[in-house]
């Protein structure tokens, strides 16, 4: 059994492409590539050694769905449909097909998809995976017990039961750090989908999922918000 793959997801959505790579970078045992488009995605197939073809739903140029050509040009790929249509919409070509199906709707998309991918590719955990969160600096303890990165601050706190979502904590948090009005920021959703990102930090039961760090940048600043419920923005 390998203890390395590399998985090639293709997605039009760079937003989920980006929360793709961050949740597989907490991944030793995973090399992930992206493209935004299947002739890129075919492109890669062609030239690097790919173990694994992860692909939302798309169609080539004679109207064959995506997945299945790709299926069918690399028999021993193994190729999964991770796509929000439900499996009763599905192309009757790619249901009766080879092809795995992961919704990215359903409850812990990424957890499934990835429990998926290391099935499917055939790959042993690694013993040790990415003690912190991806591209992040080396977590020290903060004041209060706060866990924070190193020249990283924390701004907000956040729980599943809040009332208020996300991107409202996001923005508020900003607003109050750098005493600006918010009507001054841009939409917080040109930066970062702040659903999809909730999605990824938090498991369909509430609970954190582990290790998890998203980094981007908004109102000037570089931001992190972080499965353990922080947001944080970089001081240095």
């Amino acid at each position: 059994m390998s203890s390395q793959c590399t998985v090639l997801h293709v997605d039009d959505d760079p937003d989920m492409l980006e929360l793709s790579s961050d949740w597989a970078d907490v991944h030793d045992e995973i090399t992930w590539l992206t493209a935004s488009d299947p002739d890129t995605g075919e492109e890669l197939l062609s030239t690097r050694d790919i173990d694994c073809l992860v692909s939302d739903s798309f169609r080539t140029a004679d109207g064959e769905p995506f997945v299945t050509h790709a299926a069918d040009t690399f028999p021993d790929l193994p190729v999964v449909l991770f796509t929000s249509m439900d499996h009763d919409a599905l192309d009757p070509e790619i249901r009766t097909s080879s092809v795995q199906y992961v919704k990215k709707s359903s409850g812990d998309p990424f957890d499934t998809l990835f429990d998926h991918v290391l099935s499917l590719a055939d790959v042993s955990s690694s013993p040790q995976t990415a003690a912190v969160a991806p591209r992040a600096a080396t977590r020290t303890e903060g004041r209060d017990g706060l866990q924070t990165a190193e020249h990283w601050v924390p701004i907000a706190t956040f729980q599943p039961s809040e009332t208020a979502d996300l991107a409202t904590v996001i923005v508020s948090a900003v607003e109050d750090y750098t005493d600006r009005d918010a009507a001054a920021f841009p939409p917080l959703y040109e930066h970062v989908d702040a659903d999809a990102l909730a999605t990824l930090c938090y498991r369909s039961s509430g609970g954190p999922r582990d290790d998890v760090q998203v980094r981007f940048f908004y109102a000037d600043h570089e931001l992190a918000v972080t499965s353990d419920g922080l947001v944080l923005v970089r001081s240095d």
